[in-house]
């Protein structure tokens, strides 16, 4: 069974459409919410900056910078509400920060708490930390996801944070014992997606005693994916893994993989970043 989808934007399709023999089940708990609603700036985060003298603090204040400013109530240095669109984000970011870290004296910034800024480049694609490390040190890092480090979290259905739905782009393989028209199940779900993209494809193989999917660039919804997926399997029987990323630039922080190991879902994500920087 091979399918690949004909409709563009097509309306999310409530669980309880899916196939007769898995209607009540499946209806009865994929709860609304389960996707975490995440907006965030261009850019996020603070630097908490320790004790600092009253004469550091007045030179703190009367830096002119466009995207961090100092909060002396915190004593930190925090990203600013209104966040200007046309300028180049990432060298502003750091020539201010280096700028307001060289205000501070050798032996304030000794006692530096520390923090991280971070930056989301939705054009090129890049997610860019800037960290202060206790004591001072700045360094700046591109996200690199690295599954050999990745985190672990077995999922029951709560809310996550994934790649917004129009965007996500589905690779991966897995089976699973259960009745032949769960593979008409979710062939609907594959089909039946808020996504924008029409590439992709995917292949539903139903065999007497078990359903094999292959996802390849799919632009469909995972949530829904991957309850459907424990309600129509065997207990048990589910084997496999689900890849999410996205079709538009970024989204790297949201990016992650669903892994079934035994019937048992986990999301797993990538690590980002070095604990710490090389050589230290």
């Amino acid at each position: 069974m091979r399918g690949r989808r004909l409709v563009r934007s097509a309306p999310k399709m409530p669980i309880c459409e899916l196939g007769k023999a898995s209607r009540d089940s499946l209806s009865a708990r994929f709860a609304e919410g389960s996707e975490k609603m995440r907006t965030h700036l261009g850019c996020s985060g603070l630097v908490e900056l320790g004790n600092l003298s009253q004469d550091t603090q007045h030179r703190l204040e009367h830096i002119e910078a466009t995207w961090l400013e100092f909060v002396p109530e915190s004593v930190s240095l925090e990203v600013r509400h209104v966040q200007p669109d046309d300028r180049p984000v990432l060298p502003e970011i750091v020539r201010e920060m280096v700028e307001f870290l060289s205000q501070v004296t050798d032996e304030e910034r000794a006692q530096v708490v520390g923090g991280t800024v971070y930056y989301q480049d939705g054009v090129k694609g890049q997610y860019v930390r800037v960290k202060v490390w206790k004591g001072g040190s700045l360094t700046i890092s591109w996200a690199r996801p690295d599954y050999t480090h990745a985190s672990w979290e077995q999922y029951r259905s709560q809310p996550v944070s994934v790649v917004p739905e129009p965007y996500q782009r589905l690779n991966g393989k897995f089976s699973f014992e259960g009745i032949p028209t769960a593979a008409d199940d979710v062939r609907e779900l594959l089909e039946r997606t808020a996504g924008l993209y029409s590439e992709g494809d995917f292949e539903i193989v139903a065999r007497v005693d078990r359903i094999e999917v292959v996802l390849r660039d799919v632009n469909a919804s995972v949530l829904p994916l991957v309850y459907a997926l424990q309600v129509l399997a065997k207990p048990g029987s589910l084997e496999g893994e689900i890849g999410v990323t996205s079709f538009r630039a970024g989204d790297l922080d949201e990016c992650c993989r669903f892994t079934f190991r035994a019937g048992e879902a986990w999301l797993v994500r990538p690590a980002l970043w070095q604990s710490s920087p090389e050589g230290e």
